[in-house]
């Protein structure tokens, strides 16, 4: 089985968790969503994410972080910044991108961006926790995203659980 057809359980911050399939969502004072990503229920640090801090630095990135859910079109991060690309004459490349290992991230109504990654630590970095298939079919869309929310150096980041069952 290829590394981003593994199961997960996504749906329910942006960052952002329902098993299956993805529900329509709206939020406040924002578009109709097309679609969610991770759940208020998914919005926490997993065990192997705390087991992972080995500094009190570590400890304060973690406990920095907060549940957060926001809504926005779904891109591809290397190709918008690096050329602007988004909307749906980017979905071909921008899948492609994302499907071969470059982050997705959703841009806001304010021109904010967010990464959006896998929150499982240890999964993750063993190539054990992926949501690339669940992000790729929301490419230029608008959604919302449910995670925990990290914002360091001026990047912020929005942690999703991507395996059913994590704790």
């Amino acid at each position: 089985m290829s590394s981003h057809k593994r199961p997960f359980l996504v749906l329910a911050t942006t960052a952002i968790l329902c098993a299956g399939a993805l529900t329509c969502v709206a939020a406040d004072n924002a578009p109709e969503a097309s679609g969610q990503l991770g759940s208020k229920e998914g919005s926490r640090w997993t065990d192997t994410t705390l087991k992972a801090v080995t500094s009190p630095d570590h400890q304060k990135v973690l406990d920095s972080g907060k549940a957060f859910s926001v809504t926005g079109e779904i891109v591809e991060v290397s190709c918008y910044l690096q050329l602007g690309k988004r909307g749906e004459k980017h979905v071909p490349c921008g899948s492609e991108c994302i499907k071969n290992g470059m982050p997705p991230g959703v841009l806001d109504a304010k021109g904010n961006l967010y990464l959006i990654l896998a929150e499982e630590h240890d999964p993750r970095r063993f190539g054990k926790a992926d949501i690339r298939d669940k992000v790729i079919p929301l490419m230029a869309k608008t959604a919302t995203v449910i995670g925990m929310l990290t914002e360091k150096d001026g990047y912020k980041a929005l942690y999703i659980q991507a395996i059913e069952g994590s704790k």
